[in-house]
């Protein structure tokens, strides 16, 4: 694993001097200028958020700085992106917190580069492991210790429009509850045009993005053995069936009787490409929102998107459809945040800030972390928090909740090398959809490549000591 990270490391560089330019001064502003004159400590915090969602965070720290006057929080909206951080820590100038995926703290944290925080939370109201949804709470774990606090989740629901389903002579009320009826409604729910063109997509199961890791859970499969620690899929007969059902949706032009729902690979594709091209996916333009897919799997954060991007649009939300016999599961694939970095200046701070952003600011006001899961339309991590009434009065937004709160989680698990399985589980999806390669050759070639790479970095964690 420090091989990967040198290689890592190397191209890491390569943001310095951005990083040099993001990284601020002493004091870069009015605000913070006052904060020293006052004798106040400065820490800086990294946020992975943007736009609306970085500024309604920001809006809550701000508030934490007025609500003392020893500790000035400084905010920084830096993305997602791992090589940025990944060069704070190497060179010795860490933020004193930031907030990242959980793919991002699985990665880093074996390396020593996040300060452990179980002891700490301990001593914390509602952060002991049964306050969290259990698979956040295993997110954030490595080797027994736990190096983040969960902050936000997702949870994927079905989305219909109601007007195609009236178009199509479906009961715009009543969505499809199995697998065969989400097959026999995508059917009927895809237009087909002059020369056969394809004027609605009914549903896709990789629509908007690739969802082979789901759908294998859905199916009753498990990707791994039991300890997490090989990929295993290959020999599932579940997951196999599952990549099989994919790739049912892709027309074999060899084939008299292929499903009705199928599509040409080029079409598919097209549709896939469509919700990314061109910032489609956050604008009016979505495919959803414009009539040409009637059914899509997607996240309580539409309950915000729709609104505002889509506001005649009539729209419902359900359960996803799961095969008949599989064990009931919803999808929370991964949590956003927050954690210290190895090499922090200010880690005593850091903990009191988080301290206030995680607990209820009065016996009848919400915490900081709720607010914010609240104002930006995700599922707080805890369950005491999704469970206050203002996420369950939304009819649509009670679905999303109600799934994590009522079925076990498919979700990725802690793993150094993650971010390479989820790819993976995309190329075999891929293999498959465009006649590539059968879906037992594609789930082993996946198991190949991942698992030599998980025992090429396994012997090389270490672990880092507590504040």
């Amino acid at each position: 694993m420090f091989r990967t990270y040198l290689s890592w490391l190397g191209m890491a560089l390569a943001c310095a001097v951005v990083l040099a330019f993001l990284w601020p001064s002493e004091a870069g502003s009015e605000a913070e200028r006052e904060a020293l004159r006052n004798g106040r400590k400065i820490i800086t915090y990294w946020d992975r958020s943007q736009g609306h969602e970085y500024e309604t965070h920001n809006e809550l720290i701000r508030e934490f700085n007025a609500s003392q006057d020893r500790i000035y929080v400084r905010t920084l909206s830096v993305g997602w992106r791992i090589e940025k951080l990944l060069t704070a820590i190497a060179s010795g100038a860490p933020p004193d917190v930031c907030s990242m995926e959980a793919h991002t703290l699985s990665q880093l944290a074996p390396q020593g580069c996040f300060v452990a925080l179980d002891s700490w939370m301990a001593t914390q109201p509602n952060m002991k492991p049964d306050d969290f949804f259990d698979h956040l709470y295993e997110m954030v774990n490595h080797e027994g210790r736990v190096w983040g606090i969960p902050t936000l989740t997702d949870s994927y629901c079905l989305l219909w429009n109601k007007a195609a389903f009236r178009k199509a002579g479906l009961d715009p009320e009543r969505p499809p509850r199995t697998l065969k009826e989400l097959e026999e409604f995508a059917a009927k729910l895809t237009v087909r045009g002059p020369g056969g063109t394809v004027e609605q997509i009914g549903f896709l199961p990789w629509l908007p993005w690739d969802f082979t890791y789901m759908w294998g859970g859905y199916f009753g499969g498990e990707w791994f053995d039991k300890e997490r620690t090989r990929v295993t899929a290959a020999s599932d007969p579940n997951i196999l069936k599952s990549l099989e059902w994919q790739g049912s949706w892709v027309r074999d032009p060899n084939d008299p009787d292929a499903p009705a729902y199928a599509l040409d690979s080029e079409v598919a594709q097209a549709f896939y490409n469509g919700f990314s091209a061109g910032g489609a996916y956050f604008s009016a333009t979505n495919p959803f929102y414009t009539g040409k897919v009637a059914m899509i799997h997607e996240g309580e954060w539409q309950c915000t998107f729709i609104p505002k991007y889509a506001p005649s649009l009539d729209w419902g939300v359900a359960p996803i459809p799961q095969p008949e016999g599989a064990p009931p599961r919803s999808y929370s694939p991964s949590t956003v945040l927050d954690g210290i970095p190895s090499g922090s200046r200010n880690p005593d701070e850091a903990l009191t800030f988080l301290a206030w952003f995680y607990a209820e600011r009065s016996e009848n006001e919400p915490s900081p972390a709720s607010d914010y899961a609240f104002l930006i339309h995700n599922v707080p991590a805890r369950r005491v928090e999704a469970s206050q009434e203002r996420f369950s009065g939304d009819p649509k937004f009670k679905v999303f909740v109600n799934e994590l709160m009522t079925k076990p989680a498919v979700y990725f698990p802690a793993s150094p090398v993650g971010r390479l399985f989820a790819d993976q589980t995309q190329v075999a999806r891929e293999y498959v959809m465009f006649g590539l390669s059968e879906p037992e050759a594609a789930l082993k070639n996946l198991e190949s490549k991942v698992n030599a790479e998980w025992d090429r970095v396994r012997p090389k964690t270490v672990s880092a000591a507590a504040p």
